[in-house]
């Protein structure tokens, strides 16, 4: 009111020359310009960016200030006149108050965004004047290495099972991911990227189904991830050692040495290498086999055998020999051989008769030989008696002495 009574008492010169003041500064705010880069920035993760900003001319009183975003929502991020901004600082020099670039330091895919440089009037408050056009900022950040996850349990082959890879943290939106078995490429069962709209960094995630063979010991399952960001592809490798179980084929074998079997537990191709094994006869229990020695297959399975010496020679009815094996913890496999009775008895009666024959025949040999010698002593003694009379008969007859 007392602006408008000064004016009203004022001279119609002095009132003309205000106006035209008033019309001058009107004119000079219409034409001051805030001016920004119109490309957008791409800038790596944990690099420093620059912002430019500059205010041609000579700008009415007031602050510059910098905003991230615009609107009722925007974030005040620094103000020339003073504050706390650890990672941002004035890029050049003031001396004109006309470049009001800031630096941004160690940046993160959270700096992402449009960036608007702010001049404001001077008063009580301060009004804003003029906004520059934006710069959009992306930041570029690598994925994180792959994870790779399975089964946490062992699983049996010819079974199939989830392989799962994660990566996280990227940006931009743009990545391939590409699963692998012993370098052949293998579909996978799915993959997303998300979130599915726009973001400052983003996270991918794939499965793919795998058959576990007896064959897949030393097989491998690779995830491999490739982004703008990489000089080389992320790849991560899962061995299927750490997931797979191949069980044992069991069979029992024997062999005979004169009163006692060899009995052998054939334990093949199996993996992991823990295993127990148990001797039964008739069902009960009779030995546990300390493992001692594995012998490992090209396949990088492993297989055993375990003997087992039993004395038949006392035995009077069948036993049933039962190798009895437990493989890493699941349900025992086993196999018998009956060992029969008759087989030996057998055996014996016909070792014992065979070795009577002998005797006997030996015997009568000796008999026979002891006759022949009789005989041959009769004979000869026949004969030297029968010379003996013949040379008696034919002896001469002496003449009698003469008288």
């Amino acid at each position: 009111m007392s602006s408008l009574l000064y004016l009203l008492g004022s001279s119609l010169p002095s009132l003309l020359l205000i106006l035209l003041l008033g019309l001058s500064g009107s004119r000079g705010q219409e034409k001051f310009q805030v001016l920004q880069p119109k490309d957008p920035v791409s800038v790596s993760e944990g690099e420093t960016v620059t912002l430019n900003c500059i205010t041609p001319g000579i700008p009415p009183p007031g602050p510059v200030l910098w905003f991230k975003g615009k609107g009722p929502q925007r974030q005040e991020i620094f103000n020339f006149k003073g504050g706390s901004y650890p990672r941002i600082k004035k890029a050049a020099s003031l001396s004109r108050n006309t470049d009001f670039s800031i630096s941004i330091s160690h940046i993160t895919p959270e700096d992402s965004g449009t960036y608007y440089c702010v001049k404001f009037l001077r008063g009580n408050p301060d009004t804003e004047l003029k906004s520059g056009g934006g710069t959009m900022l992306s930041v570029k950040a690598k994925p994180s290495v792959p994870v790779v996850s399975g089964p946490q349990e062992r699983i049996n082959s010819e079974n199939t099972r989830n392989f799962s890879c994660n990566s996280r943290g990227f940006s931009p939106k743009s990545i391939t991911l590409k699963w692998f078995k012993n370098g052949n490429a293998i579909h996978a069962h799915w993959t997303k990227i998300f979130p599915e709209g726009n973001s400052v960094s983003y996270n991918i995630s794939s499965a793919v189904l795998v058959k576990l063979e007896a064959s897949d010991i030393n097989s491998q399952i690779i995830c491999e991830v490739n982004h703008v960001t990489l000089q080389f592809p992320l790849r991560v490798i899962k061995n299927l050692s750490d997931v797979i179980r191949v069980k044992p084929a069991v069979d029992v074998s024997s062999q005979l040495f004169a009163n006692y079997t060899i009995i052998t537990c054939h334990v093949m191709k199996f993996y992991p290498k823990n295993v127990i094994v148990f001797w039964l006869e008739n069902g009960k229990e009779i030995v546990k086999v300390i493992i001692s020695k594995l012998t490992e297959n090209k396949d990088g399975t492993y297989s055993l055998n375990t003997p087992l010496l039993v004395n038949v020679s006392a035995q009077k009815e069948d036993q049933e020999m039962t190798c009895l094996v437990l493989h890493d913890s699941q349900p025992p496999i086993n196999a018998s051989k009956t060992i029969e009775s008759t087989s030996f008895s057998g055996t014996i009666d016909k070792k014992e008769s065979e070795k009577e024959v002998s005797g006997q025949i030996f015997v009568i040999f000796l008999l026979g030989l002891k006759v022949l010698l009789l005989f041959g002593i009769s004979c000869l003694y026949a004969l030297k008696k029968q010379k003996i009379k013949e040379a008696v008969l034919f002896v001469p007859h002496s003449s009698a002495p003469a008288t």
